[in-house]
């Protein structure tokens, strides 16, 4: 069985700290993205650390041929600072043969926290190391951790946009209410700007961005089209007219979209179409912008999830069909003039009473329609 992706974690046997942060890596890609019933996507996590064998102090070569795609990550330390004549030889051999995959997979190098140089061959190369130095800032493990799953999950979702041809990068487009959603929204924002923190990410925060004289439904229907859609809701969110566009436009697309709560009081009447996705609880602090990237890293996961199912998806469906990243609901059947001869969404299967009323409106408005999971398909 090939995988579609598949991580290797590569780091020095005697760094405990390498260790820690291969587990941590490891856990968050066993369950990227929206869970239902205990089931989440799977993102295969292998170890390179360990010796060989008798006499060697260095791990056996990276299997590449099992992953269509391979992600290779690097993590830099003392510990390997003080074998790098080893580590380079080792490193220098496994990115020969990523080369003569054609691009299909990708190197991503950490560099050392206590900020010893790049290995050799990487260095002559030119190859661009994180610089894990500049974090010492952070607050403490979990926020370092974060950074590297956020840096670790946009290099590989641009990795795989390149691949399918697209070369702008996607936007994360924050929807918000300005009533009472507007300063949690602006702190993402800069956060996300702010040249201290350097995130390669793009933002697309509200008609202040557009040019004048543009058509900004135009603009937003475009920019929703091709980005991760962050929505703030807030306690009025649900009742604005923009809001209920942008999230709708969204699912339309059937683009990645993560709820941000930070409602305070009470929601008189929430949006009957805002559901379906994941929804994170947060309590902004103006003070302390340590909410934003586990947030960030919560979006970034949740668009590779939809990124992976669709491309699967994609690949096993045949022609007439629609496919869905996440369960159905009535809202997709019905805002279509037409359906295809196949919906293809997510496992686990739908549970009864959400499948009942699916097969309902799908009796009603397309009876010839067959809806099933990819796991029925594969």
């Amino acid at each position: 069985m090939i995988d579609l992706l598949r991580l290797h974690v590569v780091w020095d046997h005697r760094s405990a700290e390498g260790e820690r942060i291969a587990e941590r890596i490891s856990r968050h890609f066993d369950g990227i993205g929206m869970e239902r019933d205990g089931v989440a996507h799977r993102v295969p996590v292998r170890f390179a650390s360990t010796p060989w064998g008798e006499g060697s102090t260095m791990p056996r070569p990276v299997d590449l041929a099992r992953a269509r795609h391979n992600i290779v990550i690097l993590l830099q330390d003392e510990e390997m600072f003080e074998r790098r004549h080893a580590w380079n030889e080792w490193v220098s051999e496994l990115r020969d043969r990523i080369a003569k995959r054609g691009g299909q997979d990708l190197y991503v190098p950490f560099g050392s926290p206590t900020g010893e140089p790049p290995l050799d061959q990487d260095a002559t190369d030119r190859v661009q190391y994180q610089r894990r130095k500049k974090w010492s800032g952070l607050a403490d493990h979990e926020a370092r951790d974060q950074r590297l799953l956020l840096l670790l999950l946009i290099c590989i979702r641009e990795h795989l946009r390149k691949l399918a041809g697209k070369t702008n990068r996607e936007p994360i487009f924050v929807s918000h209410a300005k009533a009472d959603g507007d300063e949690s929204a602006r702190a993402i924002v800069d956060f996300i700007n702010s040249t201290k923190d350097g995130l390669p990410l793009e933002t697309f925060y509200d008609a202040t961005e557009l040019m004048p004289g543009e058509d900004y439904r135009e603009r937003f229907e475009s920019e929703i089209g091709r980005g991760t859609l962050l929505a703030i809701v807030s306690d009025v969110y649900d009742s604005r007219p923009w809001c209920v566009f942008e999230l709708t436009q969204a699912k339309r697309r059937r683009r990645p979209i993560v709820l941000v709560d930070i409602g305070g009081r009470r929601t008189s009447r929430t949006f009957p179409y805002g559901a379906n996705v994941p929804r994170v609880r947060v309590r902004p602090v103006p003070s302390d912008a340590g909410w934003i990237e586990p947030l960030l890293v919560e979006a970034m996961s949740e668009g590779l999830r939809c990124d992976l199912f669709e491309q699967q998806a994609n690949e096993a469906s045949p022609a007439d069909t629609l496919v869905l990243p996440r369960p159905p609901e009535l809202f997709d059947i019905i805002h279509r003039d037409r359906l295809p001869g196949r919906i293809v969404y997510p496992d686990p299967p739908l549970g009864d009473i959400e499948a009942d009323l699916v097969l309902r409106a799908l009796a009603a408005a397309s009876p010839a329609t067959r809806m099933m999971t990819l796991g029925e398909i594969t």
